[in-house]
């Protein structure tokens, strides 16, 4: 081979690379909180499916090339965005997902983050259209549950990805998981514990604003259990189908027929979705799989599970909220409701106005004042403030169990024992013996309560001998957007390449991939996990050494 020809093709080499290296790095972060004003509306469609121990000689079908095939046919004919891949196997010398993708063709990346780096490994992964869809960071879920519950350290897998509509970005987390099989009474608890975990995680202030797609083989139904001689009849993930208001469960109603049993394989959404879901479109993906000989014993002992989802550009932004209520002429959008007593909630020129004391008699009265709903996901903070006064009752008890302030995510009309309040505390009460009004101070909405249907509502009660007026004016309501993006934590890696005698030596502050290759591209090493190292070379020449997503080149003499 010439030197020029040899030169070109290095730089050809390392063009790859470098190009390559680019679309792998973390994209720039999006702000869940503006997007263009809505331009087009974009049909999406995300996939879980088992692939059977990919790529694992031992276990699953036993021709990995007519596996690793028919699987790609499979992803073709359902057209999906994403597919979350669970029992993917990978090495230091066949990495499963790369060889998933060259076969799909140029339109299509993927990303897995191992827990277990062997072609035998149970790994999760994740497939994806580059059209319409942005890798932005992923990661292992450490802090959802303990390793033990999680099938001992097969923990979940986080993709944060931009769904890309005319131009927008709307970002969305992927939690990707595979829980503990068998149906024994200890795995089911270990399910149980690690759904406990990891919903505790999601509640939390690091994702309750996401939005979020729980999906993979849960080992388990969303409705019951396949525990075979456990005493609870219940689903280890009981606590997210009963959080309606924050989860919707896509798959509770599919059943699996070749099983005759409901679905493991499920798909789980936040409320940041619910609007975005496409109604009755989950679905077992048989049609696709019967188009494959023998599927079951050549391809997977489970069928994909799909769902379909319609996102607009802009429909996502969040627009912080400036609300007011004066009380100057009504009750404005405020809504009365008489619990108990015949005294009401109304309007006066003084504001809104209750009182139970009518004609020297005082009268026993629940009344409460409702508000409009309002939207609060997306927001990071929600502010209430108001003027109020308060006569006839001042006793301290009297006056902080008599005249209070609930919030609820889960009210819509009617009586509000319906839903479930939470009370909230106001820092500035009236003396409760004259008719001056104080203004309440500032009242934040707990973190919970940034959700989509909020209501907050004012509680009178009065008694026989305790009636006192209350009067409340001036109403603000505030919100802010969420002002950070969706959460990648980054560490900057610092790495040494140098030379000596004829190996290649390597230093990370931190594991990393490394790839080494000759000057004809021929690949002579390759570990996704390497701190620190040395290679040895047997010939003089350059090489190119591929770190993460940096590329180095080197002369070895």
């Amino acid at each position: 081979m010439s030197k020029f020809i040899a030169m070109n093709k290095l730089n050809t080499i390392l063009i790859i690379l470098l190009f390559t290296a680019g679309l792998g790095k973390a994209q720039p972060q999006t702000s869940q909180n503006s997007f263009k004003v809505a331009q087009a509306t974009v049909s999406f469609k995300f996939t879980t499916w088992n692939t059977e121990w990919l790529t694992c000689i031992d276990n699953g079908p036993s021709n990995e090339e007519l596996q690793i095939n028919n699987i790609v046919t499979v992803i073709k004919a359902m057209n999906s965005d994403i597919v979350a891949l669970q029992e993917v196997g990978t090495s230091s010398t066949y990495t499963t997902i790369d060889t998933l993708v060259r076969r799909l063709g140029d339109e299509w990346a993927g990303s897995m983050v191992p827990t277990t780096n062997d072609n035998c490994g149970q790994n999760e992964g994740i497939i994806y259209k580059k059209s319409k869809v942005q890798l932005v960071s992923s990661s292992l879920i450490t802090t959802g549950g303990s390793s033990y519950n999680w099938s001992s350290g097969r923990f979940p897998v986080l993709y944060n990805v931009n769904l890309l509509v005319d131009g927008n970005e709307i970002p969305v987390s992927f939690i990707n998981i595979h829980a503990k099989a068998m149906s024994d009474a200890t795995s089911y608890s270990r399910r149980k514990g690690a759904s406990e975990g990891l919903k505790t995680l999601l509640d939390g202030s690091t994702f309750n604003t996401t939005r979020i797609v729980l999906l993979g083989d849960f080992n388990d139904y969303l409705i019951g259990t396949q525990c075979s001689d456990c005493t609870s009849e219940d689903s280890p993930y009981k606590n997210f189908m009963d959080d309606t208001s924050n989860y919707k469960c896509l798959t509770s109603d599919l059943y699996d027929t070749s099983y005759n049993s409901q679905v493991i394989d499920n798909i789980i959404i936040s409320n940041e979705l619910f609007d975005n879901y496409k109604s009755n479109t989950t679905t077992r993906e048989v049609q696709t799989t019967e188009s494959i000989t023998n599927y079951n014993s050549t391809t997977s002992d489970h069928v994909p599970v799909s769902a379909s989802f319609s996102m607009t550009a802009g429909t996502s932004a969040c627009e912080n909220i400036s609300f007011s209520e004066t009380f100057a002429s009504s009750l404005g959008d405020f809504t009365p409701y008489s619990v108990d007593g015949t005294q009401v909630w109304s309007w006066t020129t003084y504001g809104a106005t209750v009182s139970g004391y009518v004609t020297s008699v005082n009268n026993p009265n629940e009344d409460w004042l409702i508000s409009p709903a309002f939207d609060l996901s997306g927001k990071s903070s929600a502010t209430l403030g108001f003027s109020h006064a308060l006569n006839y009752c001042t006793s301290e008890t009297d006056k902080v169990n008599n005249q209070t302030l609930w919030v609820s995510s889960n009210y819509s009309s009617g009586a509000p024992v319906s839903a479930t309040w939470t009370q909230l505390t106001m820092p500035t009460i009236p003396s409760g013996s004259s008719w001056v009004y104080v203004n309440s101070g500032d009242i934040q909405l707990p973190s919970e309560m940034l959700q989509s249907n909020v209501h907050f509502a004012f509680k009178y009660i009065s008694t026989s001998s305790v009636a006192g007026t209350w009067e409340i004016k001036d109403l603000t309501f505030n919100t802010e957007c969420s002002s950070t993006n969706i959460s990648t934590e980054v560490i900057k890696s610092q790495t040494t390449v140098s030379v000596t005698g004829k190996k290649i030596k390597i230093s990370n502050m931190v594991s990393e991939s490394v790839t080494v290759y000759d000057i004809t591209g021929r690949i002579l090493f390759c570990n996704p996990t390497v701190q620190n190292i040395e290679i040895p070379v047997s010939q003089p020449g350059v090489y190119i050494v591929r770190i993460g997503n940096e590329v180095n080149k080197v002369m070895v003499r």
